[in-house]
């Protein structure tokens, strides 16, 4: 309050300071001729002292005549100043009296004249005048009004503080909605009666003892709009990539360049349809440039687009075509739009295609991805990917290979395969025992998978030091460490996440859609989310490279068990490709019964089982929904993960079942799994409450909160995804 009155008290000074300066300049200074005058007049009466001292003058009448000189020389400069100040008084006071006259004709053109509305507020609020202008916008007769400010504007008149430089208000946000960067992004703009905008400038007086607020009002509007038409009409650029024609064409009877024309043909139209323009650059690939105000509608539309290219006829339509979009409006140059549209472009195939993801300010929206992308022949890639991958392997200085924290067997499982396309690099490319890189396994060495794990590779020396815990492994981080992270792509759920954070070469193998834009830059990005598990992905990386007959048998069981984990013992999330890698396991020594051993139960956790399944409840008849989950008052362990993993597989194989979810207190947290059939995507589910999977498996964690609350969570992120107006094609 303080602060307030010193602020109030300054700028009255200030205005107060002011009006002295221009009343100055028609007002004379005549303390220095006063002065001068005084000092000659002493100066001169010395003088006519100092005669009558002097010995040497003896007559009177000289003495005399000479004081009379000095009088009369006093007299005529004294007097001359005073005429001279006289005169220039008379020409500053003609002056002043001109200039009176020309302020109140100004004034009045001002007032009833100049089209630019102002009005004089009292510190009570109250308009004590406003000129002809704000009086035809408000339709008042009366220049003198005793109106609230605030049936004016919605501003309140005490808000109203001056910058010192101008003294032009500024508010920390507009009245008004604008766009968060336009050119008054500081000035509060209001619409006033005549339903124009106009930006409002407030000066602070001093008016005989009171306080008054100067308000004026400048019309923004034309320049408002015009920056509006500049943004409606700002350039988007979208890429657009068929996800699945080639594959589709190989087992349907159709032609393939008739389908592509077909696609090519809808995705013009609709580019058209927008008033911009499409080119193919590649093969299935296309660029097309709109303006924003069509994207706006797109996103209202939910870029129904989607939903016509899955519903063309090709041969005999047992699968759908899809496409996938990256788009952005985000960026100053194209150049800018052109890297985040790309960006964007790479989030969409990484989530597992068919959808649309837009680029918006610093992260993303996704549209679309209500239907499983088609399997697709990655041996190229995987080989490329391996042979870029030995390169690094060799010129670092050691290898850390990491997967997400509470580790399952796919997890475990890739990262032991990836140690052996490790180990293998490194012999055949280093023959020095002295720089040959280390190669570790940074793991929770307290989870009972991993144990699992590490007995089924007993006695296998080249594995003695290898694992290691996450402390551990930020001790070997070097200028030259190379990071392998598997089986995960959300930073917050790695096993340790500052490793990621301080090395530099990091590769990325998932089978995981992309949650989101990832906080570095890998070499390697492969995320093939059509695959079943991540060991399915290093088994092919393995099986393409130089090493395929490396391979030990106990490391071919637990890439093995990595599959069985993630398909549900080859049941879900299967293609030709995941058979044909579990022919290559077989070959190399890969033994089913043993895999199967390790995924058996004990009786508590049969008995854990048969609690879940007694509070199985069918959410929504229509949306073959079933959800289980353990009461409040049982807090479970860090094992239970795997266990409400295996309820929510148990609750999907009831029959009419298209998706189950599970939940489970572990700590304070809850966890959730979910598992679809391929009808529903869970991940696009559970995202919505900060978690991630892929289309048939995901999961997700809730800190803080209790079993009841969570579920309400759910069950809104279920209605929520079924909100979405992306319609299910007639062949789901």
């Amino acid at each position: 309050m303080k602060q307030n009155n010193s602020v109030t008290k300054s700028r009255h000074q200030s205005s107060q300071s002011a009006q002295g300066r221009r009343a100055g300049r028609y007002d004379l200074d005549l303390r220095l001729q006063f002065i001068f005058c005084v000092l000659e007049g002493i100066a001169l009466l010395a003088l006519c002292m100092g005669l009558y001292l002097v010995p040497g003058i003896k007559s009177n009448s000289v003495r005399l005549y000479t004081t009379i000189l000095i009088l009369v020389f006093y007299a005529c400069s004294a007097g001359s100043i005073c005429i001279f100040y006289s005169l220039k008084y008379k020409k500053l006071k003609q002056a002043r009296h001109e200039a009176d006259l020309a302020d109140t004709e100004i004034y009045d053109v001002f007032r009833y004249f100049i089209d630019i509305p102002y009005a004089l507020v009292g510190s009570d609020g109250k308009v004590k005048v406003m000129n002809g202008a704000l009086c035809d916008i408000l339709g008042q007769k009366s220049a003198v009004s005793g109106m609230d400010f605030s049936e004016i504007c919605p501003l309140h008149i005490k808000s109203m503080a001056a910058r010192s430089e101008n003294r032009q208000v500024y508010h920390s946000s507009p009245i008004l909605d604008l766009p968060e960067e336009t050119p008054l992004d500081k000035t509060p703009v209001v619409r006033l009666a005549d339903d124009k905008r106009y930006s409002v400038h407030s000066y602070a007086m001093k008016i005989r003892e009171k306080e008054f607020y100067f308000v004026l009002f400048k019309d923004v509007n034309t320049l408002l709009e015009l920056y509006e038409h500049t943004e409606r009409e700002s350039t988007v650029i979208a890429y657009i990539t068929i996800d699945n024609l080639q594959e589709l064409t190989q087992y349907i009877r159709a032609d393939y360049r008739s389908a592509s024309s077909q696609v090519e043909l809808l995705l013009e139209e609709w580019v058209e349809g927008m008033h911009g323009f499409m080119r193919e650059y590649e093969r299935n690939k296309y660029v097309a440039i709109f303006p924003k105000k069509e994207l706006d509608a797109q996103i209202a539309d939910d870029f129904s687009i989607q939903q016509k290219i899955m519903s063309l006829k090709i041969g005999d339509n047992t699968f759908p075509v899809t496409i996938s979009m990256g788009i952005s409006a985000q960026g100053e140059t194209l150049a800018e739009k052109e890297g985040f549209a790309m960006a964007a472009l790479s989030m969409a195939i990484g989530r597992g295609g068919n959808q649309v993801a837009v680029k918006n300010d610093e992260s993303y929206r996704f549209f679309g991805g209500t239907h499983k992308t088609m399997e697709n022949n990655t041996s190229v890639v995987s080989r490329v990917s391996g042979d870029l991958l030995r390169q690094r392997i060799i010129s670092a200085s050691n290898v850390l290979i990491m997967g997400h924290c509470n580790p399952d067997f796919d997890s475990i499982a890739s990262c032991v395969g990836l140690a052996r396309f490790c180990f293998s690099a490194i012999d055949a490319n280093i023959t020095d025992p002295q720089s040959k890189p280390p190669v570790h396994i940074v793991v929770n060495k307290h989870s009972e998978e991993f144990r699992l794990c590490y007995e089924a590779l007993d006695g296998m020396a080249c594995y003695d030091g290898v694992f290691i815990g996450k402390d551990a492994s930020l001790e070997l981080v070097t200028p030259d460490t190379l990071l392998i992270i598997t089986d995960v792509n959300n930073i917050r759920i790695y096993e340790c996440p500052d490793l990621a954070r301080t090395v530099r070469d990091i590769a990325i193998i998932d089978h995981h859609r992309l949650a989101d834009k990832l906080e570095f830059t890998p070499f390697l990005q492969y995320v093939e989310t059509t695959r079943s598990s991540a060991s399915e992905i290093v088994s092919e990386i393995l099986q393409q490279s130089q090493f395929a007959d490396t391979l030990a048998k106990e490391e071919a069981t637990l890439l093995l068990s990595g599959i069985m984990l993630d398909t549900q013992n080859f049941t879900r999330n299967t293609g030709a490709q995941t058979f044909a890698l579990t022919h290559y396991l077989y070959t190399r020594g890969a033994h089913t019964e043993v895999a199967k051993e390790m995924f058996e139960d004990d009786l508590e956790e049969i008995l854990l089982t048969g609690e879940f399944e007694s509070t199985a409840r069918l959410y929504g008849e229509d949306k073959n929904i079933a959800i289980s989950w353990m009461a409040d008052d049982r807090v479970g362990k860090q094992s239970d993960r795997i266990i409400v993993s295996k309820v929510a597989d148990k609750l999907l194989s009831a029959k009419g079942i298209d998706a189950a979810f599970a939940l489970v207190r572990i700590g304070d947290d809850i966890v959730i799994s979910g598992r679809s059939k391929g009808n529903i995507n869970v991940q696009l589910i559970l995202e919505r409450l900060k978690g991630g999977g892929h289309f048939n498996m995901a999961g997700a964690q809730i800190s803080n909160s209790t079993i009841t609350a969570a579920k309400e969570m759910l069950l809104g992120a279920i209605d929520d995804y079924y909100r979405y107006d992306f319609k299910k094609t007639d062949n789901e």
